[in-house]
């Protein structure tokens, strides 16, 4: 009886260390922080951090701006290299478009990063929140 009951502890504890481990193997967090009207534009901060001890020297970014209606609105190119390792920056970027227009910004796809052995490697290591009331989303 107590092996038993000493079992889904033991089961509960692996679970947390896979998915504790899962994380620490290359976490890319990128937060959009804050929005703000500038000239007409939108003014975009983006808060990037390397957890993982995996720096990124160029992280190229595809995004989409979807406006309120819901539809594409516009794409961007952004530079979000380079990323230091254990190190959190701010990257400021502007969208040709008022911020009350944009109801969110798609990862559409990961252009360039390097050293990684492709795109794909980094996207699968990106993670994504938003603080501001625009979805941010892969």
């Amino acid at each position: 009886m107590k092996f038993c009951s000493r079992r889904p502890v033991f089961v509960l504890a692996a679970m947390v260390a896979a998915v504790g481990s899962a994380q620490a193997e290359g976490s890319i967090a990128i937060e959009l922080n804050k929005i703000e009207e500038a000239a007409g534009k939108c003014r975009t901060y983006f808060v990037v951090r390397e957890d993982a001890g995996k720096p990124v020297q160029s992280l190229k970014a595809d995004f989409v701006v979807f406006g309120k209606d819901g539809g594409v609105s516009r794409r961007l190119a952004a530079e979000l290299g380079p990323i230091r390792s254990h190190k959190t920056s701010v990257k400021i970027f502007e969208i040709e478009e008022a911020c009350s227009e944009i109801s969110g910004v798609l990862l559409n796809d990961v252009m360039t990063c390097q050293p990684a052995a492709g795109p794909e490697e980094c996207l699968d290591r990106i993670a994504l929140a938003s603080r501001v009331p625009v979805k941010f989303f892969k």
